[in-house]
């Protein structure tokens, strides 16, 4: 138990404000993820430190994996997630991709550039806050 002194009161720790979904980053998210579907991905898209990890096997290998769940049916916006450690101005957002066969989660950090951070593809629901 901790006990304040008559006068102590405890400082709020200020929580960062995450904006609402944002209709353009769900355009961006839909798009990327039927490209990785494709298998034809513009790393023109990427930031500069997220390229060298896009090679033709880590596309075609991903592309197979995302193809076996169906075509893209629709999107739904799970919301922010934190980066910890991040780049300054990256924001993260989930969706949830409702393909035919099966969901797939999308998790897409997207820097203050407008540039992807990093995308990554899950079979199961990231864990929350």
């Amino acid at each position: 138990m901790l006990t304040l002194g008559a006068g102590a009161k405890p400082t709020p720790t200020a929580t960062p404000t995450l904006p609402p979904e944002d209709p353009a980053i769900s355009a961006v998210a839909r798009h990327e993820f039927v490209a990785w579907q494709a298998g034809v991905v513009d790393k023109d898209h990427y930031a500069p430190a997220a390229r060298s990890s896009l090679t033709t096997d880590a596309i075609s290998n991903m592309s197979k994996a995302l193809s076996s769940y169906g075509a893209l049916v629709h999107t739904i916006w799970q919301g922010h997630f934190p980066i910890v450690g991040g780049p300054p101005g990256v924001v993260g957002y989930t969706y949830r991709m409702e393909c035919t066969n099966a969901p797939v989660f999308e998790q897409l950090m997207i820097g203050a550039d407008g540039k992807i951070d990093s995308i990554n593809f899950l079979k199961k629901p990231p864990p929350g806050p």
